[in-house]
Parts: structure tokens; sequence; C-alpha cells
């Protein structure tokens, strides 16, 4: 028993451990020396909140974070639909980037790479997921001459649609369907204008079909119109150095 009680006194004895200051940081050192720590108290910081509108961001950087935290901020419009404002590595943190703002659009319609309506459906959504452009007119007139004829006729080269739309008795018209248009459709927030894509689009007795044609290059546009817009409404402190806006 005695031999016992005096391995664990020793035990003891090495587990032992000096606090020892260092240029204002506290450090953990072992007393047989196997080791130091330094000693970081557990730091408290603000949860990352999320915002639904460009509008918000400018005026949570305008107002709060240069009172509540330490600059430059970063705001990085990594999508379409999404950008984050952070802070550089921090000491509070261990060298974490504190994440001030989150944003991501909200109630925006959105449209996929690959689409297909029926002729009644594709009217509604050329003027409810869409900005006006030359080419959602065009779209809207040719929709309502289909919808409209009496007798429709389609035919195919593998290129381009001809349709033939009968209306009434005496009325025919014959076109060449357009295979490319260009259309802004409502896919990034709400305070910009909306990235123009182009789209191949096809037409049968079924219904119309919308190909995004531009190979996802409307998000790279997306992003510069946000980042731009950013810019401009936070033009003094990007002047001043105070934020930097990316992509």
């Amino acid at each position: 028993m005695k031999m016992l009680r005096e391995a664990i006194e020793k035990i003891v004895e090495l587990a032992k451990v000096d606090v020892i200051e260092v240029e204002g940081n506290s450090f953990i050192a072992a007393k047989d020396g196997s080791g130091v720590q330094q000693i970081r108290p557990d730091t408290e910081f603000p949860k990352t909140l999320n915002l639904y509108s460009l509008d918000a961001l400018v005026q949570m950087v305008k107002t709060e974070a240069p009172t509540a935290f330490t600059g430059p901020f970063y705001i990085n419009a990594q999508g379409h639909d999404d950008v984050i404002c952070y802070t550089q590595p921090l000491d509070v943190l261990r060298k974490r980037r504190g994440e001030l703002y989150t944003v991501k659009a909200k109630d925006i319609p959105g449209w996929e790479e690959n689409v297909q309506f029926s002729f009644e459906e594709a009217l509604i959504a050329i003027r409810t997921r869409f900005q006006q452009t030359p080419d959602s007119d065009y779209l809207l007139k040719l929709l309502s001459d289909i919808t409209n004829g009496a007798k429709i006729t389609f035919t195919d080269n593998g290129i381009a649609s001809t349709v033939v739309s009968q209306k009434g008795i005496a009325l025919q018209e014959n076109a060449v369907i357009r295979p490319i248009v260009r259309l802004k459709p409502y896919r990034t927030f709400q305070e910009v204008d909306k990235p123009e894509s182009e789209f191949h689009i096809r037409v049968s007795e079924r219904g119309i079909k919308f190909v995004e044609a531009d190979g996802g290059m409307w998000k790279l546009t997306a992003r510069r119109t946000v980042a731009d817009y950013l810019a401009q409404k936070l033009d003094e402190m990007v002047e001043a150095g105070e934020v930097i806006v990316t992509i």
C-alpha cells in the first residue's frame, strides 16, 4: 500500500504545471518539461447575420460594422444569389475570419437550364418570369399567333422550326422561328439588372422548349453586376480602403 501511495503522489507531482506570462500571453508549462501550451480564453463572437437583400447589407456595413468590428471588411459576391461579408483573420478568434453577414436572394422565380411548356404556360412565364426585352416581346407575339391560330402546322429542319398559323378563314402566316433568343430571367437579386442569356428554343405540337445556350456564363455576369452595385453603394468606404468588394 505504501508503494502505491508513493506512486500516486509522484504522478500528482509530475502532473503539476506552472503558468508563465510572456508579453501579455499566458502559457502552461509542465514541470517535467514535457510541453508548453498557450492559454487562450474562449471569445464570444456574434453569430453571422442572415440577410435577404443587397440594400440590407449596404445599411449594415455602413452603420453597424465600423462601430462593432475591426475592418477592413471584405464582401464577396460568391454566387449569382449569394453574398458574404467577412473580416480579416482576427487574433481574438485564433486567426479565424469573422463572418459578419450573409445575403441570400429571396422570392426570385428562377429559371432552369432546360424547360418545356405548353403554349399557354409559356405565355404566362414570359410575362411573369422575365424582364422585358425585344426578344421577350418577339416570343409573346409568336406564342399569341400560335395560340390564336385555328389551324397550326409545324415543320423542323433541325436548325429552325417553321410554323404556319391560319387565323379564321382568310389570314395565314408562315414564319421561320428564330432558334436563338436573348432573355433576362429573374434569377438574381431584385435590386440589380438581370443578366441576359441566350436560349435555344424548339417549337412542336407539344409546346415550346427553352434550352440555356450560354454555358452558364450568365452567373459570372450576375456576380459582376452584384459586385458593381455594392461598390457603387459603398463607394466612400471602398475609396477609403475600409471595404473591398470581390467576385
